[in-house]
């Protein structure tokens, strides 16, 4: 494993969280600056605490452009997450969120409260938020309540938060048991716009349904592992998550295949 990728899993161990400095390319920074600027201008603020009402939020990003997939597929990404969930991952959202000046502090919350189960149990999620922009404590870089994974109980909504700063492409990595939330935004703090893509362990339900969210005729001409991240795969020796006792990508390329011969 990557040195730098270890040392990340143990930090997601330890602490929750670690951050990873200089993670994008400048290739895939300017695609993803480029991208969720178009569609940051296409949407309106939240009107709740959590949503936020000086946030902007766009979820299915994959399902819009394949702008974000390299970061998506990216080995060392994939490699932290299965370092943390086990060998089978897929994609469970990609989302921009964009905190603007004179947002509040989100409410602290966990990721992986999407799946009720008993505490403790195995990590289900890992969160990543890309800083697009600089994140600073003044422009409402992510914060989290170290080590607060391990807990079994709430922590109470006052407790003392770490906000993350960290240069434009970075990558924020948590345990999705780790209570966190948005920052708070001064009035003058200026904006941050975060690429948030969550993984999930391969058996659960993904919080975006990718079967619906990208057409069929769309997945067969992604790249294989984008296509495997999708949910087009099967765990446990091919006995969860197969169709008609196949590998459920090979039914869906041969379907796909079949609609295009049929006369139109």
């Amino acid at each position: 494993m990557n040195k730098t990728i270890a040392a990340a899993v143990r930090d997601v161990e330890r602490n929750g969280y670690p951050v990873i400095e200089e993670f994008l390319s400048e290739d895939q920074l300017r695609a993803s600056t480029e991208a969720l600027a178009k569609i940051e201008s296409q949407v309106d603020f939240g009107r709740d605490m959590f949503s936020g009402t000086r946030t902007k939020r766009s979820s299915n990003l994959v399902g819009m452009t394949r702008s974000f997939d390299s970061v998506v597929t990216d080995e060392r990404m994939l490699e932290l997450a299965r370092g943390v969930l086990g060998p089978d991952i897929q994609l469970s959202i990609s989302a921009m969120i964009k905190i603007f000046p004179g947002e509040s502090h989100q409410p602290l919350h966990q990721d992986d409260g999407l799946w009720p189960a008993p505490r403790p149990h195995q990590p289900f999620v890992l969160n990543t938020m890309y800083a697009i922009d600089d994140f600073t404590e003044a422009n409402g870089g992510t914060t989290l309540v170290p080590g607060s994974h391990v807990s079994t109980d709430p922590v109470n909504q006052e407790a003392e938060r770490v906000a993350v700063a960290m240069p434009r492409g970075s990558v924020l990595a948590w345990d999705g048991a780790t209570w966190h939330g948005g920052g708070a935004s001064r009035d003058d703090g200026g904006e941050r716009c975060g690429l948030n893509i969550n993984y999930n362990a391969g058996w659960l339900k993904q919080q975006e349904n990718q079967f619906v969210c990208i057409p069929q005729e769309v997945v067969v001409i992604l790249p294989k592992t984008l296509q495997r991240l999708l949910g087009y795969q099967t765990s446990f020796g091919g006995i969860l998550g197969s169709a008609h006792g196949r590998d459920p990508l090979d039914v869906v390329t041969d379907r796909v295949r079949s609609s295009m011969q049929e006369p139109q």
